[in-house]
């Protein structure tokens, strides 16, 4: 049985939206076909099967944000024994149910800052907190212009 996991798609993207799914539960699937749409805060990826087979379980709904490197499906024979798959992913946790095997990595992930690529890369090296930024200037996305005023704000001259 072979995971379907979400790629590291690029070096600033942290977890992704999964707008549809290409293919149902028991649905055969082709090595390179499509088996789900990823979204992300700049574009739309196609997430490739990585071996043929058959679709054995969904484990994040559409509309889950999931961290890069999480399973959120399985691909195997018609018939394999998927729980078996699952208890194997989770290692002795006691009643799980596969939705909270995504949601629980969801859960546990940073939380997540909307931030221009630009404002990353200022904060980054003048050695300032994103979230921080965040929660004292109450902002959404954090840009330039937020980095400036935090600096007045906070006196931090880096």
């Amino acid at each position: 049985m072979t995971s379907i996991t979400i790629p590291q798609l690029d070096a600033n993207i942290v977890d992704v939206t999964i707008t549809s799914w290409c293919k149902k539960v028991d649905d055969l699937l082709v090595l390179g076909e499509c088996v789900a749409i990823l979204t992300t805060d700049k574009a739309s990826y196609e997430l490739e099967a990585p071996v043929a087979g058959t679709l054995l379980a969904i484990l994040a709904p559409v509309k889950s944000i999931v961290p890069t490197g999480s399973v959120i499906g399985l691909i195997g024979q018609p018939g394999e024994n998927v729980e078996t798959a699952i208890s194997e992913m989770t290692q002795g946790q006691k009643d799980i149910r596969p939705e909270e095997v995504v949601r629980r990595a969801v859960s546990t992930s940073l939380p997540r800052v909307r931030a221009t690529p630009r404002a990353r890369r200022l904060a980054q090296e003048k050695g300032f907190d994103l979230l921080a930024i965040q929660a004292a200037l109450g902002l959404e996305i954090v840009d330039e212009a937020a980095i400036a005023a935090y600096e007045r704000t906070t006196g931090e001259q880096k």
